[in-house]
């Protein structure tokens, strides 16, 4: 069975990762969200494509709070894209796959 290419993160692993290099994109979400739930699939099949260099993270803003209220996330699903630790750029809503990609392969 092939890995996921969007892993569940924790609060504390969150900070592990972004301290990783490279671009990783971090989606928060809650099981309630609707619209996050649209998303998943088409996150799952952009991270999946040949050559997508970018690494797909989310946590959960119900059991991890904190790391919401830092990051600033007022609404869900929020979309965060940081390359070596800094964040490049975000987007709020349940993105089509086109928009996804484009929001992806614009990071430097």
């Amino acid at each position: 069975m092939a890995e996921k290419a969007v892993k569940w993160l924790s609060d504390t692993a969150l900070e592990e990762v972004l301290a990783l290099p490279g671009a990783v994109l971090v989606v928060f979400t809650a099981a309630w969200c609707v619209p996050c739930q649209t998303l998943m699939s088409r996150l799952e099949r952009v991270l999946e494509r040949p050559g997508m260099q970018c690494r797909g993270y989310l946590v959960d803003t119900d059991r991890y709070p904190e790391a919401a209220l830092k990051y600033n996330v007022r609404g869900m699903p929020t979309l965060l894209l940081f390359v070596d630790g800094d964040l490049e750029a975000s987007r709020v809503g349940a993105i089509d796959e086109v928009q996804l990609e484009t929001f992806l392969l614009a990071a430097p």
